[in-house]
């Protein structure tokens, strides 16, 4: 039976927990309250599943060990359900498995045993990052090189053909046209659309590049490296136009 704080009149940002430990649940309630936002904690991922498919979260604490499946499997429903960052506490160290994290979505990742102190700093300045950049999107349809992109369906479309994009890719993709033609280096992407500073080793912001790229390659654009610095967005005419 998953716990939940009763919200309060005034809305405040509410956090997910998914961690079947009793003892980590008892730390992560009084994080999660020291940080001024509310909370609902569940011990499974179908208990999760649940519970994502009817409320909206701010923010998603996941333990990679679950009774019931791998905290990565379960990344992918979250995701879909919200468009909220996602921390994994996990006792597994290794730098593959944060890599994996990473790659998989998860805006940050956490190894078990963790700082009480350190983990509510991230989580205020999470919820801080996600309620400025969660908003609708107030630019319109950009139209450029015969395409058109939503950023609010996630829509990018030529005549013929369309794709929607995931969350995390279609912020990606909105960033680079606005700034068609021009460096975005790996700090301002990951400060944007990770909501979060990059640091040596991030590699976030290039797993998010790889699966653009996958999704546009048919359309009439493409994302160039430039070595050490960043990436641009290049397409067959100079201005992205706003409607």
């Amino acid at each position: 039976m998953h716990q939940v704080r009763p919200l309060p009149s005034a809305k405040r940002a509410t956090v997910l927990c998914i961690d079947d430990d009793p003892i980590v649940q008892l730390m992560l309630e009084d994080i999660i309250a020291g940080a001024g936002a509310d909370f609902v904690i569940v011990g499974s991922a179908r208990e999760a599943e649940d519970v994502l498919a009817d409320t909206h979260f701010d923010l998603v604490l996941l333990d990679r060990c679950l009774p019931d499946s791998d905290g990565l499997l379960l990344l992918r429903t979250i995701k879909s359900e919200n468009d909220c960052p996602v921390i994994i506490l996990s006792t597994l160290d290794k730098s593959r498995d944060k890599l994996l994290g990473i790659g998989l979505g998860a805006t940050e990742y956490v190894t078990k045993p963790f700082n009480p102190l350190e983990l509510s700093s991230r989580i205020r300045q999470l919820l801080h990052n996600h309620s400025d950049t969660a908003k609708p999107a107030a630019n319109g349809v950009l139209e450029i090189a015969g395409m058109t992109f939503d950023p609010r369906s996630r829509r990018l479309e030529t005549p013929g053909q369309y794709v929607i994009l995931a969350p995390a890719e279609a912020r990606l993709l909105h960033a680079l046209l606005l700034n068609e033609g021009q460096l975005q280096t790996r700090d301002q992407m990951t400060q944007s659309i990770c909501g979060r500073e990059w640091s040596p080793g991030d590699r976030s912001i290039d797993v998010l590049i790889n699966r653009l790229r996958g999704h546009i390659r048919s359309f009439p654009v493409d994302i160039v490296t430039v070595h050490r610095a960043g990436y641009l967005l290049v397409c067959e005419t100079e201005n992205a136009v706003r409607t």
